[in-house]
C-alpha cells in the first residue's frame, strides 16, 4: 500500500545553503496491543516486520526540557533506548505546553534503577525490540524527521496536539540532508572551533564555552559501544566510552555506562561546572538549540561492527598526534579525557542498498524468533483461519469489526460473530488478528487479538 504524502518535500537548512532531504526509509507503528512495528526501503512498496508492540500509548506527557527547542510533530530525540516525538507545543514554548510522547524498547519498559533520564509512562508506546537494535539503531530516525498519521492510503501531518489513541497508524519518514558531511571536527578547549569537514570545504559552525575533561554514567550507554552515538536530541548529543556487555546493563549490579555530552549554551548553563559536559555556543546571532546540524537533522545511531563507512564514530587526539578511538571508560572519571585537544565525529556514507540489507536481516531475525514462539503456542496457520468473538460482554453491540494487521477486511451485525480469513492471502510470517465489537455510536465495546504465523 502506497501512501501519498500530504506535505511539500522537507527542506533544511545548513549554513548558508538550502538542502533538500532525501528519504532513507519510512518506519510504520500500529499502536494497539500485538500492533506490528515494521520498515520500508522501498517508498512503501512493501514494509517488514520488525517488532510489535505490547503496550499502546493513549497520552502525552509533559516533556523533558530540551523538548521545548522541537518542532510540533516531529522527532525531538533519538536514542538507543527510546523515541520521544514532540506532539503539541510550538518551537521554544513554554515548558508545560511541550507534550511527548514515546517508543521505547523492551529493557526499558521499566524505568531501571539509577536512570537519569526521561521516564514516559503511560505516554510510551511499548515495544518488543531489544535495545540498541532496529529502529533503536540502524534503522532509527533522526531528530526533526516528520510523524504522520496514516488515514485509509493517505498520510496526515500529527497535528500540534495530537494525542495517541489505541489502533492509530503512526508513520517516521525518515530522511537525511543530500549534502551529508564527511566529519565534524571539535578543538576542545575554551573558543576552540567547531567545523563542519565537507569534500570542498569547512564550515565554522559553533564554538567551545567550555571543553570537556571527564567521563560519566549516563543512561543506556552499556548498550551503545564506544566512540558510539548513544542519544540526539534538540539539546544534547550523548557519545559513549562504554562496550556493549552482555548480561543486565542499567540498574543491574555491575556499572555498565560510561560517556559525555555536548550541549548548546542556552541549555546547558546549569551544567558549565560538570566535567562530563562539554558546552559549545553560537558564531553568529542564531541558537544552537533545536538547529542543524549539531541539535536536528544530521546525527543518527548508525554503527555496522562490520563497515565503519556505514558507523558514526567518535575519534580522539592529542596535540602533534594522530586521531584515535576514544578510551574505554566505564563509570565517573572527571579528568580521563583532558588530555585530548580535539574530538573527530565521522558520518557514514548510507546507502539505500545497506538500509535495505540491515531491514532484510532485522526482519529475518525477528521472523525466525516469531516462528519458534508460534510452534510452541501451537499458532502456526495455513489455509483457513477461523476466529470467533463470543461471551460476556457484547451488550448492545451494533456490529463486529474484523481487522488483519490493522486493515480493516469486513463487519458482521448479527451473532455468531464468526470470519474465516484465507491464510493463502498473507505473507508468510507473524500477523495479527482483531475483532472489535462496537456500539450504536462507534464506541468499542469489546475486542479480541489473535497473533498467528503464516507458514
Amino acid at each position: 500500500m502506497r501512501a501519498k504524502l500530504l506535505i511539500p518535500v522537507l527542506v533544511l537548512l545548513i549554513a548558508s545553503h538550502a538542502q533538500c532531504a532525501q528519504e532513507l526509509y519510512r518506519i510504520r507503528v500500529f499502536n494497539g496491543e500485538s500492533g506490528a512495528v515494521e520498515v520500508s526501503a522501498d517508498a512503501t512498496k512493501t514494509y517488514l516486520k520488525i517488532g510489535k508492540v505490547t503496550r499502546p500509548a493513549t497520552v502525552s506527557s509533559v516533556g523533558y526540557l530540551a523538548s521545548i527547542y522541537a518542532v510540533p510533530g516531529t522527532v525531538a530525540a533519538t536514542a538507543v533506548h527510546g523515541i520521544r516525538i514532540k506532539t503539541a507545543g510550538a518551537k521554544e514554548c513554554a515548558r508545560p505546553a511541550s507534550k511527548v510522547m514515546s517508543i521505547v524498547p523492551a529493557e526499558f519498559a521499566q524505568t531501571p534503577k539509577g536512570f537519569g533520564g526521561y521516564s514516559s509512562e503511560s505516554s510510551a508506546i511499548l515495544t518488543d525490540i531489544p535495545t540498541g537494535r532496529a529502529i533503536f539503531r540502524n534503522l532509527a530516525p533522526l531528530v526533526g524527521n516528520r510523524v504522520f498519521k496514516q488515514m485509509g492510503n493517505d498520510l496526515v501531518p500529527i497535528p500540534d496536539g495530537y494525542v495517541p489513541q489505541e489502533h492509530d497508524i503512526l508513520v517516521i519518514e525518515v530522511t537525511i540532508p543530500d549534502r551529508y558531511p564527511d566529519a565534524i571536527i571539535i578543538e576542545n578547549r575554551k573558543g576552540g572551533l567547531v567545523k563542519a569537514v565537507y569534500s570542498d570545504r569547512r564550515e565554522t559552525i559553533a564554538k567551545v564555552q567550555r571543553p570537556v575533561r571527564g567521563a560519566g554514567r549516563f543512561d543506556a550507554t552499556g548498550y551503545t559501544g564506544v566512540g558510539r552515538i548513544n542519544t540526539s536530541h534538540t539539546g544534547v548529543l550523548t557519545i559513549s566510552t562504554a562496550p556493549i556487555v552482555d548480561g543486565p546493563k542499567d540498574g543491574g549490579p555491575v556499572e555498565t555506562r560510561g560517556g559525555f555530552m555536548i550541549q548548546p549554551s542556552r541549555h546547558g548553563k546549569e551544567a558549565l561546572e560538570v566535567a562530563q559536559v562539554m558546552i559549545v555556543e553560537p558564531v553568529s546571532k542564531s541558537w544552537l538549540e533545536g538547529a542543524p546540524p549539531l541539535f536536528s537533522g544530521y546525527f543518527g545511531l548508525f554503527y555496522d561492527p562490520t563497515d565503519e563507512t556505514k558507523s558514526f564514530l567518535v575519534e580522539a587526539r592529542k596535540e602533534g598526534a594522530d586521531w584515535m578511538p576514544l578510551p574505554q571508560l566505564v563509570g565517573v572519571h572527571e579528568d580521563a579525557l583532558a588530555s585530548f585537544t580535539d574530538f573527530r565525529i565521522r558520518f557514514p556514507k548510507l546507502t539505500s542498498e545497506w538500509v535495505k540489507a540491515q531491514l532484510a536481516q532485522r526482519n529475518a531475525e525477528y521472523m525466525e524468533i516469531c516462528r519458534a514462539k508460534a510452534a510452541r503456542d501451537g499458532t502456526l496457520v495455513s489455509g483457513t483461519l477461523t476466529i470467533q468473538l463470543e461471551g460476556d460482554g457484547l451488550e448492545g453491540t451494533k456490529y463486529v469489526r474484523l481487522y488483519v494487521d490493522g486493515v480493516f477486511r469486513g463487519a458482521i451485525n448479527a451473532e455468531p460473530y464468526v470470519f474465516n480469513i484465507d491464510t493463502s492471502a498473507l505473507s508468510k510470517g507473524e500477523h495479527l488478528a482483531e475483532m472489535r465489537a462496537v456500539d450504536a455510536a462507534g464506541a468499542t465495546v469489546r475486542q479480541i487479538t489473535k497473533v498467528f504465523f503464516v507458514q
